[in-house]
């Protein structure tokens, strides 16, 4: 998750994972924890561009976080339902982009797996429709290798450290 957007993610994530492990355990399974955490703001997106442009991000986020646990109580897997709304804007000429995701990122806290299905990444540009999107599901392992795909995936296929960011300087400058 190296996306900017996902830094807001894994704060809150830390947050409710850290809590949920200091949970004394219990004799039979716990039913499933559910939290909803909404964020909003903006931040410096990406940058610089090749033109020295910064590009800022404003957003709204809803987290449905559900924690899964196992018959002593220990949490075992975490599904976290994502509907992200955002706009990455060149504030030297206004132009913007729409960056959308609604995906749920599911985490096996036994196999450290990461698995994340739905809509990723998606950029709109007004007057010419989608220039680029990750939908489908990927599989990352224990170590962030990418183990599963299906799927189109314009961000996870291009090259380079950081794609998503070059992807939205080329749509926007």
């Amino acid at each position: 998750m190296s996306h900017p957007r996902f830094r807001f993610l894994s704060a809150s994530l830390a947050v409710v994972v850290g809590a949920l492990l200091a949970l004394p355990g219990a004799v039979s399974a716990a039913p499933p924890v559910v939290e909803t955490i909404y964020n909003e703001g903006s931040f410096a997106f990406a940058g610089p561009c090749p033109n020295g442009v910064t590009l800022e991000e404003t957003f709204t986020e809803d987290l449905r976080i559900t924690t899964f646990f196992d018959d002593e109580g220990n949490p075992v897997r975490v599904h976290i339902k994502v509907n992200f709304d955002g706009v990455v804007t060149n504030p030297e000429t206004g132009q913007s982009v729409e960056d959308d995701a609604h995906t749920t990122i599911m985490l096996d806290l036994v196999e450290g797996t990461e698995t994340q299905v739905g809509l990723v990444f998606s950029a709109t540009v007004p007057g010419v429709g989608v220039v680029f999107h990750d939908v489908g599901r990927v599989v990352f392992d224990a170590d962030g290798n990418l183990i599963f795909e299906a799927g189109p995936h314009d961000v996870l296929g291009t090259a380079g450290p950081h794609p998503v960011r070059a992807n939205f300087c080329a749509a926007l400058t």
